[in-house]
């Protein structure tokens, strides 16, 4: 016959692996090896490559964990004019066109190295589906690059968030494959600066960042996903 204690610490053990089987339940974390989650566990960025045929910089995938809530993530990230205070290298970031609450393009203006500054227009289009958050871009215009396209996904993640940002850029320049090593750099960056805004904002600056969850909700709430 099992003591209290045995009982106990069975219950205890049996609740941590539900809590680590839910945790790893997810379609994001489902996408990565053992290895890999170990990292995103670890609160490490994991990167992942795919070369594309007849594409000079690869299809990126970027995985992180975040102290926050999937809503607050997304929340930051979709208040888009107040991504050039903490994105590296974003000159400009304003909505020209709302074109539905969920919806709404974009101006871009980033600072490129050795080539001059590039501006672009994506349509950035916000969606849930079962507790996942996720926007999707996909590049209207732009001065130099040729086509880009990509997206944001978060789910939830115990009482925090993992995140997958996936990008795929095709360049205008020759000097494209130069460059390759610093795109990929310039979304490392990105995707740091992006986890680093939520959780600080989380510390410092809850009143700003109900007011953006709220903006989120009013979106969804729209009914125009």
């Amino acid at each position: 016959m099992k003591t209290a204690w045995q009982r106990w610490r069975c219950l205890l053990g049996t609740g941590l692996i539900l809590a680590t089987s839910g945790i790893q339940a997810g379609e994001i974390a489902k996408e990565l090896s053992d290895s890999y989650l170990q990292q995103v566990k670890d609160g490490k960025l994991v990167v992942v490559t795919e070369d594309i045929a007849g594409k000079p910089w690869p299809r990126v995938r970027l995985y992180r964990r975040v102290a926050a809530k999937p809503e607050e993530v997304a929340a930051v990230f979709t208040n888009y004019p107040g991504a050039t205070k903490y994105i590296p290298n974003l000159l400009k970031s304003e909505i020209s066109k709302q074109v539905s609450p969920c919806v709404a393009e974009v101006d871009y203006g980033v600072d490129i190295p050795i080539l001059p500054d590039e501006y672009y227009t994506a349509r950035n289009s916000l969606s849930l589906t079962n507790g996942v958050y996720r926007i999707d871009w996909k590049l209207l215009r732009a001065t130099q690059t040729k086509d880009s396209e990509g997206c944001l996904r978060i789910e939830p993640y115990g009482e925090e968030s993992l995140i997958c940002y996936r990008n795929l850029v095709t360049p205008g320049s020759m000097m494209a494959p130069l460059l390759r090593g610093k795109a990929i750099d310039q979304m490392r960056e990105t995707v740091t600066a992006i986890a680093k805004e939520v959780e600080n904002q989380k510390k410092t600056s809850p009143a700003q960042l109900a007011k953006e969850v709220e903006a989120l909700r009013a979106a969804l709430g729209s009914g125009s996903q």
